[in-house]
């Protein structure tokens, strides 16, 4: 069984199908304003229950990116348009590289690639979406990271190597492993699109679409693997017969969620959707067979008795039935749970929560048709074919010991056994059983281990030679850095916004969804939370500042602003009713009495800290994503926004302002911050890499030396250390030095301290080097199309590369090390 959905959705059927499918059809479609989708969305919440399991939190997740990313004409940017504009940029680097300074950029990822709780009460390390195991080979593993990529283990787990950090940072929804071939790799992104490596993930390319929705699973016949079948969450069930580069739908359903082929006989295919349909002719036609509702189904089969099918069902968000058939589908009958909820978060099937069918899946053992696992938040097993469940995990962990059960990460996407070992897919990792017959404390274990996935939403750093960061991430909490101690987990829920104390570095302040804040007095190791003022509810992510000056005090951006000057422990309001909540909230840290605030496409200001109305300031378009407000001028600031100028400045306060698009591309602007280096140094992270400029610069540079493609959500400097912190949407946190005038750089590799031979080449070039290095050597045409990708090549001195897969032209050869990044041009005759 597979199943995988949007972290932006989930799916509502039965009674009020209509409305719920309309904002996510909507989203889908991707031909709908961002704002139409929004309040088709909010129409639907309105006289609903917006709590956990109802859908409400997935699309508030959606709209603060979608509100970030929307383009001056109301509609969001399409999966194509990106890729076009990464090739765009990559030819534009590659033709403009000899004229470029050199500069430091040296990106290093700090993780985390494990877990570590102390209070934090749902630690994992990021949301896994899909798992492929070579036929052959159990440890052999490929798993798709939602915003982190493509991942491949060939030990079991026990290291992980990214495989699309440097082609997109398309969302990854299901993955697939050629059952002939464990070269060739399949995953199934957004608006239909499956995309197929033949070099083992090394390169890319889309191979085709089935609809304009997610690829939930792509299923491939190992006899034929030109058939192959896949489903699109809102769109149904396709079928192709020449290796995915063309569909069909074989299936009258509109929703698509699991395949499978009868054990032992390929021409038998069950399919579910709404409904659930039985091929008898390899796919070709289906026929539907009743006796369920329409909720979302799964679907669950064994080696062990070929003739048995189980089906999943879903009613709205919850548990909705448990049937069983003896005659290969033909048939079924639905089992007797009572009132049994077995996709809550209660151990005993006793409460109304759910994440179907987002969160939804079965497997079956292949030794064993009896015995039956299913999940939902949690996961259950069954040993009489589904006739009783008892649970096998706790989301929290001491819960779990306490009980004498796993521990599992909540949100589980999908269950699936490969032999007789179970793997459970969650919002926090990977995790593996390989003994299902005896529950315990023990029960699973963490295969996470290696992966950089965090999807952080903001950072906060300390400053202090040894550097704390606190990061809150989505899923799984907020966490914090020390080099001496790596990572641990302090906060739990969806980790938000979070700072160090300036004065105090054992003071953790952090937030959760909505604006719930919390404090730790004892760097971590518990926490208390804090009271919200006022209506207590903020955006999903909330503003939350400390005073750059006085102690102990701290401010939160709701509808007002408030402060508090006892460390939250009680606040005042300091503004006017802003009518909506507050997006952005800065404090100059030369001068604490003037600050700056957002919400959509309004700026205010205020110079006496709040004791009169905050002024409206005139803005040039766009919505603000990011304030930054330099370090000895409080009127000079930067904005990182959504129209077409991605950056604006202003030298007076927000009167007037000055266009800083000039040769950035055409990506989302998401977080800006000034350097106090004497040059007005400007650091801009966007969704496609970081940008860096100065009084001595005409242009951005790019600052992205070993930086994988993926959202910069914020940029924090430690002044102290001289070094740039980036908090990634999918690949956690990364650090590089400053721009700092030009000291070391001679050392650094460049165009000219690099030569390539034979130039013309034909089957082969040599790169040769000054010294050894570790590279990542990078081939492109002319257009910015990336063919060659060799990840942490050891370049003693010389390196050879096989190029006799192109065809004779002009290609750029790109070497990214250590000790910077250099291009060179190469013909092929």
């Amino acid at each position: 069984m597979r199943f995988k959905l949007l972290l932006l959705f989930t799916l509502f059927l039965g009674s009020f199908a209509s409305q719920a499918q309309e904002y996510l059809q909507m989203i889908d479609a991707g031909t709908y304003k961002v704002q139409d989708i929004i309040d088709s969305a909010e129409s639907y919440f309105a006289n609903r229950d917006k709590g956990r399991g109802t859908g409400y939190k997935q699309f508030k997740r959606w709209e603060y990116n979608a509100l970030r990313m929307v383009k001056e004409n109301g509609y969001l940017p399409t999966t194509q348009e990106r890729l076009n504009e990464l090739e765009h940029w990559n030819a534009y680097l590659n033709n403009t590289a000899a004229n470029r300074a050199v500069l430091p950029d040296n990106w290093q990822e700090l993780g985390p690639v494990e877990w570590n709780a102390t209070s934090g009460w749902n630690p994992g390390v990021g949301r896994i979406t899909g798992l492929a195991i070579d036929e052959g080979d159990i440890n052999h593993m490929i798993i798709g990271a939602n915003t982190g990529g493509v991942w491949r283990t060939t030990d079991g787990g026990q290291t992980w190597t990214p495989l699309s950090d440097y082609f997109s940072n398309l969302s990854v929804y299901s993955v697939a492993i050629d059952p002939t071939n464990s070269d060739t790799y399949f995953f199934g992104s957004t608006s239909g699109m499956i995309f197929k490596s033949t070099d083992a993930g090394a390169t890319w390319n889309l191979l085709g679409t089935i609809g304009n929705s997610i690829v939930n699973k792509i299923l491939i016949n190992p006899s034929n693997t030109n058939m192959m079948f896949a489903t699109a969450e809102n769109v149904g069930i396709y079928r192709s017969t020449d290796g995915g580069v063309n569909w069909s739908q074989p299936v009258s359903d509109n929703r698509g969620y699991d395949i499978e082929f009868k054990p032992g006989d390929l021409s038998v295919v069950y399919a579910s959707g709404s409904g659930f349909h039985k091929s008898t002719d390899g796919g070709a036609t289906f026929t539907t067979i009743g006796g369920f509702s329409s909720g979302a189904k799964m679907i669950g089969v064994s080696a062990d008795d070929p003739n048995v099918v189980y089906v999943l069902e879903a009613l709205n968000n919850r548990f909705g039935g448990f049937y069983t058939s003896s005659n290969s589908g033909g048939s079924f009958t639905k089992l007797n749970h009572g009132s049994l909820n077995f996709f809550g978060y209660s151990t005993s099937g006793n409460d109304n929560n759910g994440q179907a069918p987002r969160d939804m899946g079965i497997a079956v053992n292949p030794n064993n048709v009896d015995e039956v696992h299913i999940a939902g938040l949690l996961t259950w097993r069954s040993t009489n074919g589904g006739v009783n469940f008892t649970c096998t995990s706790d989301w929290i962990p001491g819960n779990a010991a306490s009980q004498n059960i796993g521990y599992c990460h909540s949100d589980v996407d999908d269950l699936q056994f490969y032999g007789t070992t179970l793997f459970a897919i969650t919002d926090g990792g990977i995790y593996k059983a390989e003994n299902t017959g005896t529950v315990n404390a023990n029960y699973y274990e963490d295969l996470t281990t290696g992966l950089g996935i965090r999807q952080f939403y903001k950072i906060g750093i300390s400053q202090t030679a040894d550097v704390i960061v606190s990061g809150g991430s989505q899923d799984n909490g907020t966490s914090f850095y020390k080099a001496a101690t790596g990572w641990k987990d302090w906060l739990g829920a969806d980790g938000m916004e979070s700072f160090i104390d300036k004065d105090n570095i054992n003071l953790f302040y952090g937030t959760s969804q909505n604006g719930q804040m919390y404090r730790s007095g004892n760097g971590g190791n518990s926490y208390t939370g804090l009271n919200e003022p006022g209506n207590g509810s903020g955006n999903w992510v909330t503003p939350f500042e400390q005073d750059p000056v006085t102690t102990n005090v701290i401010y939160v951006g709701y509808n007002r602003v408030y402060k508090s000057t006892t460390n939250g422990g009680s606040w005042t309001s300091i503004s006017q009713d802003f009518l909506s909540n507050l997006n952005n909230l800065k404090i100059s840290p030369s001068n604490n009495q003037v600050m700056y605030v957002s919400r959509g496409p309004f700026l205010y200001k205020t110079e006496d800290a709040g004791a009169t109305d905050w002024v409206q300031k005139t803005f040039p378009g766009g919505t603000v994503n990011s304030i930054a407000i330099h370090p000895t001028n409080p009127n000079k600031i930067a904005l990182a926004i959504n129209g077409n100028s991605r950056v604006v400045v202003s030298e007076d306060g927000g009167d007037t302002w000055i266009d800083y698009k000039k040769n950035l591309p055409n990506f989302s602007a998401f977080a800006v911050v000034w350097d106090n280096n004497g040059e007005d140094g400007l650091y801009l992270g966007m969704d496609y890499g970081i940008y860096y400029i100065d009084n001595t610069f005409t242009d951005w540079q790019p600052y992205s030396n070993l930086l994988p493609n993926v959202y910069i959500n914020e940029l924090e400097i430690n002044n102290v250390t001289n070094m740039l912190y980036a908090g990634t949407y999918g690949r956690g946190l990364w650090v590089s030095p400053l721009v700092e005038g030009t000291a070391g750089v001679e050392d650094r590799i460049s165009e000219n301290s690099i030569a390539i031979y034979p130039n013309p080449a034909t089957s082969e070039f040599t790169i040769a080097l000054p010294k050894t290095l570790k590279a990542e050597v990078r081939v492109f045409d002319i257009t910015g199309k990336l063919l060659i990708y060799e990840a942490d090549a050891l370049i003693a001195n010389k390196h050879t590369v096989d190029v006799s897969s192109l065809s004779a032209g002009t290609y750029f050869v790109r070497l990214n090390t250590e000790e910077g990044s250099a291009t060179k041009k190469l013909l092929i005759n």
